[in-house]
């Protein structure tokens, strides 16, 4: 039994790709609404059908739902289906070029050490300990500002209990050179007595590397391109590598270095970003490609 399919005064014959349906959006990224990517059904005779060319604009953007910008690119035809009558029907899949986004993601990593030829940081004496409110104010004659971080080290008597601190924390407040404010860490209660011991600023610099699970971010950046183009439109991000003066990796950063210690000590102290692994690239659909890059702060 044959079926013959007919078309209305000023419909488009079915000799050509016809559009029998809306646009359906699908969620390809975690983001809600985005409205990235697109299906669309089309009905023709089988002897007329040539497959559309990857990275043909949808026709009709401002239409049926569609953005007029960005642009969006055919990136599949798929789903084909045998309709009878000699007509065959499937769906164009169509989407824009997404914009970067990053998914967080906790990483281990390995921090190079950082190192400086120059004298060990100074320690100062601490001359008393006092409560200034929910806080504790160390007196000494310390240079620092608010939010530097230092090691307290100190012997105390409170009540009669003798006691001791040994550990890093930050300025909340103070007078340069007089006193540094911080969180009231200390054990026991009332006044302090008998006090004796050091305050000292953490070094910028540090001997060994260090190997420890981190927030990460992955980037995700996305380019129409070709696979012979990919590399010039996103280029990998190369993992994060020092060299020492002959060329050759290293852990251990000096003034000889690329980036010299002092330079990574400014880039932990300025929270930079650095690439934790070569970027990884892979097609997202038809010749739209993604370059995930993950990144750690410095430390």
């Amino acid at each position: 039994m044959s079926v013959t399919y007919f078309t209305k005064a000023g419909q488009t014959a079915f000799n050509v790709a016809t559009t029998v349906g809306l646009p359906v959006w699908q969620p390809v990224l975690p983001t809600p609404n985005d409205k990235v990517l697109f299906r669309q059904p089309f009905m023709q005779t089988a002897a007329s059908y040539t497959p559309l060319a990857l990275d043909a604009v949808y026709p009709a953007q401002g239409q049926y739902g569609v953005p007029s910008s960005p642009t969006y690119y055919l990136v599949a035809e798929e789903n084909f289906t045998d309709v009878s009558g000699g007509i065959l029907s499937w769906d164009r899949v169509y989407a824009r070029v997404p914009q970067s986004w990053d998914d967080p993601e906790e990483f281990v990593f390995t921090f190079p050490a950082y190192l400086e030829s120059a004298t060990a940081g100074s320690n100062y004496a601490i001359s008393s300990i006092t409560t200034t409110g929910d806080n504790i104010a160390v007196y000494s004659s310390l240079p620092f500002s608010t939010g530097d971080e230092v090691y307290i080290a100190a012997n105390y008597v409170r009540e009669s209990e003798t006691y001791y601190i040994g550990q890093f924390i930050k300025t909340v407040g103070g007078t340069d050179e007089s006193f540094a404010v911080v969180s009231d860490i200390f054990f026991g209660s009332g006044a302090f007595t008998s006090v004796t011991g050091t305050i000292t600023k953490r070094a910028k610099y540090r001997a060994l590397p260090v190997t420890k699970v981190v927030g990460s971010r992955i980037v995700n950046d996305y380019a129409l391109t070709s696979p012979t183009g990919i590399n010039t439109a996103l280029p990998i991000m190369a993992k994060f590598t020092p060299i020492d003066a002959t060329g050759a990796e290293t852990e251990f950063l000096t003034t000889a270095t690329q980036p010299v210690s002092a330079t990574y000590a400014q880039m932990v102290e300025d929270s930079v970003l650095i690439t934790a692994a070569d970027s990884v690239l892979r097609r997202f659909y038809g010749n739209i490609y993604v370059r995930s890059t993950r990144m750690v702060t410095a430390s």
